[in-house]
């Protein structure tokens, strides 16, 4: 996503090679990452912090409060996401800012999104409800690359594995030729 600089390899997006600098370039070019930390701003609100860093503009420049509230109320309840705009981020629980976070992503319009250990705070109801969300992001088109060390929800969720150790790829193929051992 931009974050770190590539030793080797390329990056390819439709087939075509692209050289990502920065996470803004990665949300540019369609990819969006959510990390297993969640790295949010407890007094912002559920508005704001979906549009941080990319806040839509009035014709004078200024940021368009309006069009930032239409915006949440159409993406919230095109989500099925029961959330106030106005609510403090810092009220809400670790799985509601992280479907928040991944809310940020489908603003975007990402085609591609990382998941890093998304799991790793939530409860087994609340990981049912994040599959749910995935499943509807596959159907949409968008690419899910999603980390984990939790073998069940890989097979779960996966149409390809590829597995890494030491920061090297040891194996990549169709999860269907892989099995729990």
């Amino acid at each position: 996503n931009g974050i770190y600089k590539p030793d080797s390899g390329s990056i390819l997006i439709d087939e075509k090679p692209v050289e990502i600098r920065s996470p803004i370039e990665a949300r540019n070019l369609g990819i969006s990452m959510i990390f297993q930390e969640l790295n949010y701003m407890p007094e912002m609100s559920v508005e704001e912090s979906l549009f941080v860093g990319n806040w839509p503009r009035d014709r004078y420049g200024k940021v368009d409060w309006k069009e930032i509230r239409r915006r949440t109320l159409e993406l919230l309840k095109r989500e099925n996401l029961n959330y106030d705009p106005d609510t403090k981020l810092t009220d809400l629980s670790v799985y509601d800012t992280q479907m928040l976070e991944i809310l940020k992503p489908v603003s975007y319009n990402s085609e591609i999104i990382i998941m890093d250990e998304p799991t790793s705070a939530i409860t087994q109801k609340e990981v049912e409800v994040l599959f749910n969300k995935i499943n509807e992001l596959k159907q949409r088109g968008t690419s899910i690359i999603y980390i984990s060390h939790k073998m069940d929800e890989i097979f779960r969720i996966a149409d390809e594995i590829t597995v890494f150790r030491d920061g090297t790829v040891v194996d990549s193929r169709p999860k269907e030729q892989y099995d729990m051992e």
